[in-house]
């Protein structure tokens, strides 16, 4: 099988995936409701006090270099999980895999406990098709005074924690068919919860092994399990909120999307939003040698192991025809 990367012209994942009419996009279940509100509340709420008495520890005695390791590593391995699996490789199928590829990234993305795989992938296609228009799942503008102060911190509650648990839930069959003719991805998805609860079992285990203690299974669920959540939870939440409403836009991508350096880092790269949302079918988000793009640089890396192939990125004719004028 050829590995290469390719530079498209014109394609668009709307193209691929062309969605029904907004009406019909949203599944009625009052069983599926009460599991998306509870599922929501938990990794809100939940890793809260536990992040508030890490920090209060780590201050008072002080914190190891195995506690630091194991939050950097479960870091990111929860975010390679989202940003190059659940968004770059399953939502806009910005690169090709095989089969330890697909496991892989959708393991480290349900690690995230930010939902089942196609749960994610329907509620980001459709947030594509309707950008910062209604039927937009996590849009900061749907307050038409978003603009304002008031409005401003409406939205952003709404944008970044609110639609959490308060969305509708999009139907699957209706923007992620490609999903369910997979029987790999479906064993994947619906073994959601096996792999949420390996995210904490995995460093409450390396925390026993480090110490030989019961303390240290403890430190270790706390740093590399609800402290991990904590941050990946809120540095996720930023792309729906902050970054359609805080940063630059380099091009005509026809929404809000913006690209925001201070958060470049942190998300992996995702933070070049407005690169994303103009470009939605390439791999590398960080368009320019300056846009530090962990996730890309880690599908590169994928690509040299022969674990990627078919990369996709804008041609320089594409960049070209979308960049906003002065």
């Amino acid at each position: 099988m050829k590995r290469k990367s390719i530079a498209i012209d014109e394609f668009d994942i709307a193209d691929d995936y062309k969605m029904e009419n907004r009406d019909k996009l949203e599944l009625e279940s009052r069983y599926l409701k009460k599991f998306q509100i509870i599922h929501a509340y938990a990794i809100l709420l939940v890793p809260i006090p536990f992040t508030i008495y890490a920090i209060y520890h780590a201050a008072v005695h002080g914190i190891t270099w195995w506690e630091i390791s194991l939050f950097v590593i479960m870091y990111c391995v929860s975010w390679i999980g989202i940003t190059v699996g659940f968004h770059r490789f399953y939502s806009h199928k910005s690169f090709k895999g095989g089969k330890a590829t697909k496991i892989m990234l959708g393991i480290f993305g349900s690690m995230a406990c930010q939902g089942p795989l196609n749960y994610w992938v329907s509620n980001h296609r459709r947030h594509h098709q309707y950008s910062d228009q209604p039927g937009d799942v996590h849009s900061p503008y749907v307050d038409k005074d978003a603009k304002s102060i008031s409005g401003w911190f409406r939205s952003f509650w709404h944008s970044h924690v609110a639609w959490t648990y308060s969305h509708e839930i999009t139907k699957t069959t209706a923007v992620a068919k490609d999903l369910l003719r997979d029987p790999l991805i479906q064993k994947l998805h619906s073994s959601y919860y096996i792999w949420l609860a390996l995210g904490f079992l995995i460093p409450a285990i390396v925390g026993g092994l480090v110490t030989g203690t019961l303390a240290g299974m403890f430190q270790g669920l706390l740093w590399g399990g609800f402290v991990r959540l904590f941050f990946t939870y809120h540095t996720t939440n930023t792309i729906t909120s902050l970054t359609h409403m805080w940063g630059t836009k380099e091009f005509n991508s026809k929404d809000e999307s913006r690209n925001n350096i201070w958060l470049a880092i942190p998300t992996w790269g995702e933070a070049w939003h407005n690169n994303h949302h103009t470009f939605p079918y390439s791999a590398i988000f960080g368009l320019k040698w300056y846009q530090l793009d962990l996730g890309g640089q880690f599908i590169k890396l994928l690509g040299l192991l022969g674990m990627a192939w078919d990369i996709r990125t804008p041609s320089e004719h594409a960049i070209e025809k979308y960049k906003l004028r002065d």
